[in-house]
């Protein structure tokens, strides 16, 4: 009864998302997809039923490429004595807005443009 109470008082606390629990979700997604589309009758409209899992492959090779990079640069982080990441995250903060806009600018493009790898490289 109490963690019920506690969840009426909290719904909208924001909860953060770890990577297990993307991964488990592609992972039901996976398994789930044929069922799914043959419940709706999709198949008429597509052209190869499995694009839809070589998709779902494609980002789920993304996303523990994503994750092994950061925990790689975590490592050599720590490995080679650089500042903490939240050390290199107030530095972040104090450049200016121009300068920050442009390190999210270019992350942005890496980020999509290993994706677009990713995606190609399954297909």
């Amino acid at each position: 009864m109490k963690t019920i109470i506690y969840y009426l008082n909290n719904q909208w606390k924001p909860m953060s998302i770890k990577f297990w629990h993307i991964l488990s979700l592609t992972i039901i997604v996976w398994l789930a997809m044929p069922n799914i589309l043959g419940a709706f009758n999709l198949a008429i409209g597509l052209v190869d039923f499995g694009i839809l899992h070589i998709i779902l492959l494609a980002f789920s090779c993304w996303l523990l490429a994503m994750s092994s990079a950061y925990y790689i640069f975590r490592l050599l982080l720590s490995q080679m004595g650089m500042p903490a990441l939240h050390e290199i995250i107030n530095h972040f903060k104090l450049l200016n807005l121009w300068e920050q806009y442009l390190i999210y600018l270019a992350c942005y493009a890496l980020l999509l443009c290993s994706a677009i790898g990713a995606l190609i490289a399954i297909c």
